[in-house]
C-alpha cells in the first residue's frame, strides 16, 4: 500500500470483530464481565483482551471450540487501534453528532429522495454520515456519526454534509439518533 493506512475505528473495524457469542462469553464467564461492544469498557480492558487474543498463558479468546483463535492480522488491527489512543483517551472512535439545522429532504424525481444534514465538524478531514442501524417494513433507523480526523489537526470548524438516498416506495418513516436524541422523520 503506497498511502498511509487508514486508522482503525472502534465502531467500524474493532467492534465487528467481536461476535455476539464472544460478547456473551466475556460478560458471563469473566469476572468482572467485559462488554466487548462498549468502547469505554474495551478501552479499559484492552491489555487483558489483547492477552486473551494472543492466547498467552491459559487465557484465550475466542476459544478453539467456538471459532477461535483470531487470525494474526486481526490481532495486529486491534494493536493498531490501541496505538491510536492514550491512557486518558480511548482509541479512534466515532462521535454521535447533530445537525446544525433541521434535517433536509430533497425530491430527486419519481420515488427517489435524499435526506441530508449539515454538521459543523471540529476540524478539516472529518467525515459525517448516516449509519444504517435497522431496517423494517416501511422504515429505516440511522445514527448520525462523525469520524474525527486522525491525528487531530488544529481546531478549524468546517461544514460537512451527510446524505442518504431512499426510495419513497420502500420507506415511509426514518428515525435518526443524533446528539440531541431520537428524531422521527416522515419521508415526503
Amino acid at each position: 500500500m503506497t498511502a498511509q493506512q487508514r486508522p482503525p475505528v472502534f465502531e467500524l473495524h474493532i467492534r465487528p470483530l467481536f461476535r455476539l457469542l464472544d460478547r456473551a462469553h466475556m460478560l458471563s464467564l469473566v469476572t468482572p464481565g467485559i462488554d466487548l461492544w462498549d468502547l469505554d469498557t474495551v478501552w479499559a480492558a484492552r491489555e487483558e483482551i489483547l492477552t486473551r487474543l494472543r492466547g498467552e498463558g491459559s487465557l484465550n479468546m475466542p476459544g478453539l471450540p467456538v471459532g477461535g483463535p483470531w487470525p494474526a492480522e486481526w490481532i495486529a488491527l486491534f494493536e493498531r487501534w490501541i496505538a491510536t489512543g492514550s491512557d486518558t483517551t480511548p482509541g479512534h472512535h466515532l462521535v454521535v453528532t447533530k445537525p446544525d439545522q433541521a434535517y433536509e429532504w430533497k425530491n430527486l424525481g419519481g420515488e427517489r429522495r435524499r435526506l441530508s444534514a449539515m454538521v459543523t465538524a471540529p476540524t478539516e478531514g472529518c467525515r459525517v454520515w448516516f449509519e444504517l442501524d435497522a431496517v423494517a417494513a416501511g422504515r429505516r433507523d440511522y445514527t448520525l456519526h462523525l469520524e474525527p480526523a486522525f491525528p487531530g489537526p488544529p481546531a478549524d470548524p468546517t461544514p460537512v454534509r451527510a446524505t442518504e438516498h431512499l426510495l419513497r416506495s420502500e420507506v415511509e418513516r426514518v428515525t435518526v439518533r443524533d446528539a440531541d436524541g431520537t428524531q422521527e422523520l416522515v419521508v415526503p
